[in-house]
């Protein structure tokens, strides 16, 4: 006879697999950790179908924006600098600033767009990371503003770019927010830990209440956890993974074990002969991860014939200038903090003088 956890399970998979066949694009998992004595550890995974030319950037404060190129672009001063990751020479997916906040973007395929015929001051997805980065210190600051704004799409090789977004601070304060159905859907509180991509928000928090084993001393074998590459499975996965972590001993202890647990998709595992050489989710190209007193970006490449692990000390570089360093060449090892060169980067497209 089936259990009723195994028949809950065999449900969970069942769904998953349709959001799969629905979902044009399945991309990224991240995680925050708040440790006891090492502070807030953040986890995340670009996860795609082809190179992307990622880049790390290094922003001064100071530095004034238009986050949208219609009459109602939210234009902005920064207050903070930060230092971000960056996708197709368009846009920040990813970062913090020198005061401990942080922001993530992921790709979901339910976002809406702005109302540019509207009154509220809209801001593109692509640099929405970069204005929560530049004028936030922490999440209930953020919160605050939200709804002031609305989002707007860009657009790359013809693909409407389409995300949701999670932010946390220093204090392990922690938000996923989504844009859909033409409004911001909000979820906050330390327990939003875990976020992958479509579904949206609210159903994987049902796929876990469903899921999740009803003990806390359940450990390896016994609990049947989901394993696939689809969203909804990576979900349940990270949020089983990220239950068994103890104390780290370090900053370099707590990223290591933050990163052993965030879902990684296999380079080949999803482009199957089956698929007929079509891709049908995305590969794990790199991995970020970072402590939010330390601030120390430790980034993992490994694409094509790169496969690298560097890290840049961000106090290093905060020092009135912008900075830019290629992420994806396959040199990088080590401390590369003195690798990056002075560069105004990707964000110079929405400066405005």
């Amino acid at each position: 006879m089936i259990s009723s956890k195994s028949k809950l399970m065999v449900a969970l998979l069942a769904a998953s697999a349709v959001t799969a066949i629905a979902t044009t694009a399945e991309a990224c998992s991240r995680i925050i950790w708040e440790t006891e004595n090492h502070g807030v550890f953040v986890s995340r995974t670009m996860d795609w179908m082809e190179e992307n030319q990622p880049t790390i950037e290094i922003r001064h404060s100071g530095q004034t924006y238009k986050g949208h190129s219609s009459e109602l672009g939210k234009t902005w001063t920064s207050k903070y600098a930060s230092i971000g990751m960056t996708l197709y020479g368009i846009g920040i997916v990813d970062g913090f600033n020198e005061v401990g906040f942080s922001a993530n973007g992921l790709f979901l395929d339910e976002e809406s767009a702005g109302d540019l015929e509207g009154e509220l001051a809209q801001v593109s997805n692509a640099v929405f990371v970069a204005y929560l980065l530049d004028n936030f210190a922490t999440v209930e600051e953020a919160l605050e503003n939200i709804n002031e704004i609305e989002i707007q799409q860009f657009s790359h090789n013809g693909h409407s770019m389409r995300g949701h977004y999670s932010i946390q601070d220093k204090n392990g304060d922690s938000a996923i927010l989504e844009f859909v159905d033409e409004g911001w859907k909000i979820y906050h509180g330390k327990q939003y830990d875990v976020m992958t991509n479509s579904p949206t928000f609210q159903q994987h928090l049902t796929n876990w209440s469903e899921a999740q084993p009803a003990s806390e001393d359940v450990i390896d074998g016994e609990y049947p956890i989901p394993g696939n590459i689809n969203s909804a499975q990576r979900f349940v996965w990270n949020k089983y993974m990220k239950s068994q972590l103890k104390e780290p001993t370090s900053y370099t202890n707590g990223l290591a074990k933050l990163d052993s647990v965030t879902y990684k998709i296999p380079l080949d595992a999803a482009n199957r002969p089956d698929a007929a050489g079509v891709m049908r989710g995305y590969a794990t190209i790199y991995s970020v991860g970072y402590n939010l007193d330390q601030k120390v970006m430790q980034i993992r490449y490994q694409f094509g014939d790169a496969y690298t692990h560097f890290f840049v000390d961000f106090d290093k570089l905060n020092d009135g200038k912008n900075y830019h360093l290629a992420a994806d060449s396959p040199d990088l090892f080590g401390d590369v903090t003195g690798q990056f060169i002075q560069n105004n980067g990707v964000m110079a497209h929405y400066a405005t003088h």
